[in-house]
Protein backbone atom coordinates (compact mmCIF):
# COMPACT_ATOMS: atom_id res chain seq x y z
CA UNK A 1 0.00 0.00 0.00
CA UNK A 2 3.27 2.66 0.88
CA UNK A 3 4.47 1.63 -2.48
CA UNK A 4 1.54 2.17 -4.43
CA UNK A 5 0.75 5.80 -2.75
CA UNK A 6 4.63 6.94 -3.40
CA UNK A 7 4.28 5.56 -6.77
CA UNK A 8 0.99 8.10 -7.06
CA UNK A 9 2.83 11.11 -5.16
CA UNK A 10 5.67 10.50 -7.64
CA UNK A 11 2.97 10.32 -10.83
CA UNK A 12 0.37 13.28 -9.76
CA UNK A 13 2.46 15.42 -7.60
CA UNK A 14 3.97 18.76 -8.35
CA UNK A 15 7.25 18.95 -10.13
CA UNK A 16 9.31 22.21 -10.88
CA UNK A 17 9.40 22.90 -14.17
CA UNK A 18 12.84 21.57 -14.79
CA UNK A 19 13.02 19.31 -18.41
CA UNK A 20 14.03 22.27 -20.36
CA UNK A 21 13.28 20.88 -23.86
CA UNK A 22 13.85 23.50 -26.72
CA UNK A 23 13.37 21.57 -30.06
CA UNK A 24 14.37 24.18 -32.79
CA UNK A 25 14.95 21.82 -35.83
CA UNK A 26 13.96 20.60 -38.82
CA UNK A 27 13.19 17.48 -40.76
CA UNK A 28 16.05 18.64 -42.74
CA UNK A 29 19.03 16.74 -42.25
CA UNK A 30 22.63 18.64 -41.91
CA UNK A 31 25.17 16.45 -44.61
CA UNK A 32 28.55 15.16 -43.17
CA UNK A 33 31.55 17.99 -43.29
CA UNK A 34 28.59 20.90 -43.52
CA UNK A 35 27.77 23.13 -40.40
CA UNK A 36 25.27 24.89 -38.56
CA UNK A 37 26.01 27.07 -35.80
CA UNK A 38 22.22 28.85 -33.83
CA UNK A 39 21.99 31.01 -30.95
CA UNK A 40 18.35 31.39 -29.59
CA UNK A 41 16.84 32.98 -26.84
CA UNK A 42 13.93 31.80 -24.97
CA UNK A 43 11.36 32.67 -22.58
CA UNK A 44 9.65 31.15 -20.28
CA UNK A 45 6.13 31.55 -19.30
CA UNK A 46 5.82 29.01 -16.57
CA UNK A 47 7.17 28.63 -12.55
CA UNK A 48 10.17 29.57 -13.63
CA UNK A 49 9.53 32.69 -15.28
CA UNK A 50 12.79 34.33 -17.15
CA UNK A 51 15.03 34.04 -20.10
CA UNK A 52 17.20 31.81 -20.77
CA UNK A 53 19.73 31.86 -23.87
CA UNK A 54 21.32 28.61 -25.45
CA UNK A 55 24.01 28.00 -28.33
CA UNK A 56 24.00 25.16 -30.23
CA UNK A 57 25.99 23.27 -33.38
CA UNK A 58 25.13 20.88 -35.79
CA UNK A 59 26.75 18.64 -38.20
CA UNK A 60 25.51 15.70 -39.77
CA UNK A 61 27.16 11.96 -39.55
CA UNK A 62 25.30 10.38 -42.67
CA UNK A 63 22.78 11.70 -45.31
CA UNK A 64 19.35 10.91 -42.89
CA UNK A 65 21.21 11.47 -39.22
CA UNK A 66 22.50 14.47 -37.88
CA UNK A 67 23.57 15.42 -34.21
CA UNK A 68 23.98 18.52 -31.72
CA UNK A 69 25.78 19.98 -29.09
CA UNK A 70 24.55 22.68 -27.21
CA UNK A 71 25.07 24.94 -23.83
CA UNK A 72 22.49 27.32 -22.23
CA UNK A 73 22.67 30.28 -19.45
CA UNK A 74 19.87 31.93 -18.03
CA UNK A 75 16.68 30.97 -15.26
CA UNK A 76 18.32 27.83 -15.80
CA UNK A 77 21.44 28.79 -14.43
CA UNK A 78 23.57 25.85 -17.07
CA UNK A 79 22.77 23.41 -19.27
CA UNK A 80 24.50 21.54 -21.04
CA UNK A 81 23.66 18.33 -23.67
CA UNK A 82 23.24 16.72 -27.01
CA UNK A 83 20.94 15.54 -29.49
CA UNK A 84 20.43 13.12 -32.11
CA UNK A 85 18.28 13.22 -34.92
CA UNK A 86 17.05 10.53 -37.57
CA UNK A 87 15.24 11.45 -40.86
CA UNK A 88 14.46 8.21 -42.58
CA UNK A 89 11.64 9.67 -44.63
CA UNK A 90 12.94 12.70 -45.70
CA UNK A 91 10.79 15.70 -47.22
CA UNK A 92 9.76 14.70 -51.06
CA UNK A 93 6.80 15.84 -53.29
CA UNK A 94 3.66 14.67 -51.58
CA UNK A 95 5.11 13.49 -48.36
CA UNK A 96 6.79 15.89 -45.36
CA UNK A 97 10.10 14.67 -43.72
CA UNK A 98 9.35 12.23 -40.23
CA UNK A 99 11.72 11.12 -37.72
CA UNK A 100 13.21 11.45 -34.24
CA UNK A 101 15.18 13.35 -32.58
CA UNK A 102 16.15 12.36 -29.11
CA UNK A 103 18.99 13.51 -26.71
CA UNK A 104 20.15 13.84 -23.05
CA UNK A 105 20.37 16.83 -21.21
CA UNK A 106 22.28 17.89 -17.62
CA UNK A 107 21.03 21.11 -15.90
CA UNK A 108 22.07 23.52 -12.95
CA UNK A 109 18.90 25.01 -10.94
CA UNK A 110 19.42 26.82 -8.01
CA UNK A 111 21.44 24.42 -6.13
CA UNK A 112 20.32 20.92 -7.76
CA UNK A 113 21.19 18.76 -10.43
CA UNK A 114 18.90 17.50 -13.08
CA UNK A 115 19.32 15.09 -15.80
CA UNK A 116 17.00 14.52 -18.45
CA UNK A 117 16.74 12.24 -21.45
CA UNK A 118 14.39 13.03 -24.33
CA UNK A 119 13.02 11.22 -27.87
CA UNK A 120 9.95 12.24 -29.66
CA UNK A 121 9.02 12.79 -33.26
CA UNK A 122 9.53 15.59 -35.55
CA UNK A 123 7.55 16.29 -38.58
CA UNK A 124 8.60 19.00 -41.20
CA UNK A 125 7.22 20.30 -44.75
CA UNK A 126 9.08 23.03 -47.24
CA UNK A 127 7.14 25.71 -48.13
CA UNK A 128 8.14 28.24 -51.13
CA UNK A 129 7.06 31.95 -50.86
CA UNK A 130 7.90 34.92 -52.76
CA UNK A 131 9.59 35.84 -49.16
CA UNK A 132 11.59 33.43 -48.48
CA UNK A 133 11.16 29.20 -48.12
CA UNK A 134 9.28 28.55 -44.71
CA UNK A 135 9.59 25.20 -43.03
CA UNK A 136 6.98 24.97 -40.56
CA UNK A 137 7.60 21.85 -38.07
CA UNK A 138 6.02 20.18 -35.33
CA UNK A 139 7.37 17.65 -32.96
CA UNK A 140 6.59 16.11 -29.60
CA UNK A 141 9.49 15.46 -26.74
CA UNK A 142 8.95 12.84 -24.03
CA UNK A 143 11.44 12.95 -21.21
CA UNK A 144 12.78 10.85 -18.13
CA UNK A 145 14.24 13.42 -15.45
CA UNK A 146 15.54 12.72 -12.65
CA UNK A 147 15.03 15.94 -9.88
CA UNK A 148 15.53 16.73 -6.13
CA UNK A 149 15.57 12.95 -5.57
CA UNK A 150 12.87 11.83 -7.26
CA UNK A 151 11.90 10.67 -10.97
CA UNK A 152 9.37 12.30 -13.70
CA UNK A 153 8.48 12.04 -17.42
CA UNK A 154 7.72 16.01 -18.71
CA UNK A 155 5.95 15.83 -22.28
CA UNK A 156 6.15 18.87 -24.38
CA UNK A 157 4.04 19.74 -27.51
CA UNK A 158 6.82 22.34 -29.27
CA UNK A 159 6.13 23.65 -33.35
CA UNK A 160 7.15 26.39 -35.45
CA UNK A 161 8.92 27.22 -38.46
CA UNK A 162 12.20 28.26 -39.89
CA UNK A 163 12.49 30.62 -42.30
CA UNK A 164 14.66 31.17 -45.11
CA UNK A 165 14.96 35.19 -47.03
CA UNK A 166 16.06 35.49 -50.15
CA UNK A 167 18.96 38.43 -49.03
CA UNK A 168 20.95 36.05 -46.98
CA UNK A 169 22.84 33.50 -48.17
CA UNK A 170 24.08 31.71 -44.96
CA UNK A 171 21.53 33.04 -42.13
CA UNK A 172 18.30 31.81 -41.85
CA UNK A 173 15.68 32.49 -38.85
CA UNK A 174 13.23 30.14 -36.56
CA UNK A 175 10.61 30.67 -34.04
CA UNK A 176 9.22 28.16 -32.08
CA UNK A 177 6.28 28.02 -29.64
CA UNK A 178 6.34 25.31 -26.06
CA UNK A 179 3.51 24.02 -24.49
CA UNK A 180 3.84 22.10 -21.25
CA UNK A 181 1.79 19.01 -21.76
CA UNK A 182 2.55 17.65 -18.66
CA UNK A 183 5.40 18.07 -15.38
CA UNK A 184 7.51 20.50 -17.99
CA UNK A 185 6.85 24.23 -19.07
CA UNK A 186 5.72 26.45 -21.70
CA UNK A 187 8.09 29.14 -23.58
CA UNK A 188 8.54 31.07 -27.18
CA UNK A 189 12.12 30.83 -28.49
CA UNK A 190 13.46 32.24 -31.64
CA UNK A 191 17.10 31.45 -33.36
CA UNK A 192 19.31 32.94 -35.84
CA UNK A 193 21.22 30.20 -37.42
CA UNK A 194 24.64 30.03 -39.71
CA UNK A 195 25.13 27.50 -42.14
CA UNK A 196 28.57 26.90 -43.41
CA UNK A 197 30.79 24.29 -44.96
CA UNK A 198 34.95 23.56 -44.07
CA UNK A 199 35.57 26.72 -46.31
CA UNK A 200 33.40 28.52 -44.51
CA UNK A 201 30.78 29.10 -46.81
CA UNK A 202 27.51 27.95 -47.75
CA UNK A 203 27.44 26.52 -51.48
CA UNK A 204 25.22 28.55 -53.64
CA UNK A 205 22.32 27.58 -56.46
CA UNK A 206 22.61 23.81 -57.00
CA UNK A 207 25.42 22.90 -54.71
CA UNK A 208 23.19 23.96 -51.95
CA UNK A 209 21.04 20.85 -52.51
CA UNK A 210 23.93 18.96 -51.26
CA UNK A 211 24.30 20.75 -48.07
CA UNK A 212 20.88 19.88 -46.39
CA UNK A 213 19.12 16.50 -47.36
CA UNK A 214 15.59 17.80 -48.44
Amino acid sequence: MRALLALAILILGSHPASAYFTTLDTGEVIQPQHYRAMVMPQLIFDEFEGTNVIAAFDTGISEDQQIRGFLGIGEIDFQVGANYKWIPFPDVEGQPAIGLIGGIQWMKIADRNALSLRVGPIVSKKVETEVGDFTPYASLPIGLTDYANSTFVPVQFAAGTEWRTLQFDQLTFMTELGLNITKSFSYLAVGVLYYFDEAGIRPKGAAAQDFRKE
